[in-house]
């Protein structure tokens, strides 16, 4: 590099949806900013996501006519949406200048992501951050209705898109088992097993961060009138779980499983008007009062976890979770669901609870252990010691990824 900075190209096909891949990436790039030279590809991005990339300087490619992520069921099966953004990658003008102009790139998975890869000359190195596995290719769960009927629908849907949509995912990895200067990193201990299991790779992990300086564990003077306005002047306890409502998520599991709590369920994201609904409804038949937001900004989301006795997650395969570890850095007990990434950050009565699928009485254990004021405390002080000793801070993350680019340079 003669003295100067590495030259990274830092890509993912769809940003729009802003999930926890994409918050993670734009959380990192500040570090990676001081660390490499720095540009940025994309086939779609929301407006204030360019502004807060372009605040640092980084050169954003991203096409006029943005690509756009299509569901349905042919989609599924056929790899349909594979396929149009392997002709959106193409189709980017300047892209082929950009790979040219890096000495490295650095690749985050999702939706189109992959596609890129055929961009990439095999002599280019190219870091791949494997969030996680493709949904519903290698799992039915994805196919279930959210209340998790349907199973012979998921079965069939599943069935077909392993026959016609797994033997093009598993082919797209084909470069990093063949490539020594193409490298992957999972980000948990669960991807990396996923990685092995469904691809025959072997990948290190990179954890995803959370940066400290977005979570304010004071409680401004305002935290009141945002609370009043949330909850609509509702006193009751709540827990807050994140995420659509789907079974992936376990939108109705939640429910389920705080039956008898004396809790209400402040779900944020949702979904459609007649999906929000339904999940209400289901509360309401349990017993359990809910209460669906959406569109939060970053200080109504951190204002509302904080006021909540725990936030709690029953995702079906969460790869990692980028959620409790923000609950962690806001000094609220995570109380989530003892699978996938989860049991990389969560230590289990130390820093949270991890609770088993189906343990109704361990959950209300749980429950009862946040409420408790010491035991808060406690695990307030433990989450910020499990953050410091696992290194999810954005300056590990680039220097964690400056290593591991350098050792294929």
């Amino acid at each position: 590099m003669n003295g100067r900075a590495i030259r990274l190209l830092v890509s993912k096909a769809a940003m729009v949806r802003n999930g926890g891949a994409a918050r993670d990436l734009l959380r990192n790039l500040p570090a990676l900013s001081r660390k490499f030279e720095v540009k940025f590809c994309c086939l779609n991005i929301l407006e204030s996501q360019r502004q807060q990339v372009e605040f640092l300087g980084i050169e954003v490619l991203c096409p006029e006519i943005q690509w756009e992520v299509k569901g349905g069921i042919w989609n599924e099966i056929s790899a349909k949406q594979d396929r149009t953004s392997g002709k959106a990658w193409q189709n980017l003008e300047g892209l082929s200048e950009l790979i040219e102009w890096a000495d490295a790139i650095h690749l985050a998975t999702g939706a189109g992501s992959m596609d890129f890869t055929s961009m990439v000359p095999s002599s280019k190195p190219l870091h791949l951050h494997f969030h996680e596995s493709k949904s519903g290719v290698f799992d039915s769960v994805s196919h279930l209705n959210r209340d998790g009927t349907g199973t012979w629908r998921a079965h069939v849907v599943h069935t077909l898109q392993s026959f016609y949509h797994r033997r093009r995912i598993i082919s797209s990895f084909q470069g990093f088992k063949q490539n020594e200067k193409w490298i992957i990193s999972a980000n948990s201990n669960y991807s990396a097993g996923k990685l092995m299991e469904e691809y025959g790779i072997k990948g290190g992990v990179l954890f995803p961060v959370v940066d400290l300086s977005e979570f304010d564990r004071e409680n401004p003077a305002n935290d009141d009138e945002i609370i009043d306005r949330l909850r609509e002047s509702n006193d009751s306890e709540y827990v807050v779980s994140i995420g659509n409502i789907s079974r992936f998520k376990g939108a109705f599991e939640a429910v389920e499983h705080l039956v008898g709590c004396s809790v209400d369920l402040v779900w944020v994201g949702g979904g459609s008007e007649p999906e929000n609904q339904s999940l209400v409804a289901f509360g309401r038949k349990q017993g359990v009062n809910v209460q669906i937001l959406s569109n939060l900004d970053s200080v109504e989301l951190a204002t509302l976890m904080k006021r909540s006795t725990a936030v709690i997650g029953l995702a079906n395969g969460e790869a990692f979770g980028l959620t409790p570890i923000e609950s962690m850095a806001l000094g609220v007990p995570p109380v989530f669901v003892e699978e996938g990434g989860y049991r990389d950050t969560i230590v289990d009565g130390v820093n949270g609870r991890l609770v088993a699928r189906g343990d109704f009485d361990g959950w209300k254990k749980a429950i009862l252990e946040a409420r408790d004021p010491e035991t808060r405390s406690k695990w307030a002080e433990s989450g910020l010691s499990r953050i410091e000793e696992l290194g999810l801070t954005p300056e590990n993350y680039a220097s964690q990824l400056d290593e591991r680019i350098r050792s294929v340079i």
